[in-house]
């Protein structure tokens, strides 16, 4: 079986110099692919440049990917449809840059901004929001997404869960984040949610659900 996991940090550019990201080291990925492995999956691994977890020996990455739109535009130049299973445990980030000012109102260019200035104003806008676009592209594979969580109760961590699966047309969701706690609930479309406590428990749970290799 042929899965393509996407793994590791995606920033936005500010200017020719500076990035807003998310912060992850690639571990979770690279642990889920390794686990995989074993079970003798073929894994195509898209890996984020900033991560900074080393890649085991034997585990290489077909692709690399520093922002949210090179993801894109991977995304669009690969046949997703070869793919039986599309992971996406990468920490994408929610919000890309809409314009830049100094405090006196002037717009900065997205060249390289003055590094004197006594501050700057950011107006953000949604980035774009991968994983609603991997359904049209993979109509037959099965997607999992993932969900990382600072605030709510156990309910509304596993109502917000299902909410992606639904809004996203994905098969699970993985649900972690210091709401959470430690580990990973590993929560299915159909069946009930699994509590995981390694990435290597976590890519068992996945295993199972994706059937034989």
């Amino acid at each position: 079986m042929e899965i393509l996991l996407i793994a590791g940090p995606a920033s936005v550019a500010l200017d020719q110099a500076r990035v807003l990201t998310n912060l992850s080291t690639g571990k979770t990925g690279v642990v889920l692919a390794e686990t995989l492995r074993k079970h003798r999956f073929h894994i195509t691994l898209w890996y984020g440049t900033g991560a900074t977890y080393p890649l085991p020996t034997g585990l290489h990455s077909s692709a690399r990917f520093q922002t949210i739109h090179d993801l894109e535009k991977l995304l669009h130049k690969a046949d997703l449809k070869t793919f039986s299973a599309i992971l996406l445990p990468a920490a994408l980030p929610d919000y890309d840059l809409a314009s830049a000012h100094d405090l006196a109102g002037n717009k900065l260019a997205r060249d390289k901004w003055p590094g004197h200035l006594d501050g700057i104003r950011l107006e953000l806008k949604p980035a774009p929001r991968v994983l609603h676009k991997i359904r049209s592209l993979a109509p037959k594979a099965k997607i999992v997404g993932w969900k990382w969580e600072a605030m709510g109760s156990p309910q509304e961590l596993l109502q917000s869960a299902r909410e992606q699966i639904e809004e996203c047309h994905t098969d699970a969701c993985v649900l972690n984040g210091p709401a959470y706690g430690e580990g990973y609930l590993w929560t299915p479309k159909v069946g009930a949610p699994v509590r995981c406590g390694h990435p290597a428990d976590l890519g068992n749970a996945l295993a199972a659900f994706l059937g034989p290799a």
